[in-house]
């Protein structure tokens, strides 16, 4: 075999084989996976909220002790006072709250939201299968070799 057909056959060795791994490179193909959760959780507080929204569901009548006093005299009389029932509702991007009564109030709110995050890694294949082109030891000596060939990534 003459010099230029031994660098043509090379040359067109390594062109086509470069073509062919880069149409595969294009190809998912399934390798190991390793994954890490992690999960958060996080304190969120709202310590002063204010009410959306409130409704008077109903008037609950109480009885009320009023005492008048009189020339010396006290007077004891009980009467019924409507005492109003409320529903309020608190509202924010992490919680909703209804809190129902007479004169209701919210004094604080911890949420715990739990965020879950999961990082996932893949290993890095060591071992692999090649064209593979170069000079080599053979029967003549050193000759220009092409062929199949193994490897193994080292970094």
């Amino acid at each position: 075999m003459k010099t230029w057909q031994v660098i043509l056959t090379v040359s067109l060795t390594a062109a086509v084989s470069f073509l062919f791994g880069y149409k595969l490179g294009g190809v998912d193909a399934p390798s190991p996976v390793a994954g890490d959760t992690l999960v958060i959780r996080d304190t969120t507080r709202d310590s002063i909220p204010y009410p959306v929204v409130e409704t008077v569901i109903r008037d609950v009548p109480e009885l009320f002790p009023v005492y008048v006093t009189m020339g010396g005299d006290t007077i004891h009389e009980d009467i019924l006072v409507p005492v109003p029932i409320t529903v309020k509702e608190y509202v924010t991007d992490s919680y909703r709250a209804w809190v129902s009564g007479y004169k209701p109030s919210l004094d604080s709110v911890w949420v715990y939201p739990t965020t879950e995050r999961i990082y996932i890694r893949e290993k890095a294949r060591r071992w692999g299968i090649g064209i593979s082109a170069g000079y080599g030891v053979g029967k003549d000596g050193l000759s220009p070799y092409v062929g199949a060939g193994v490897y193994w990534r080292v970094w």
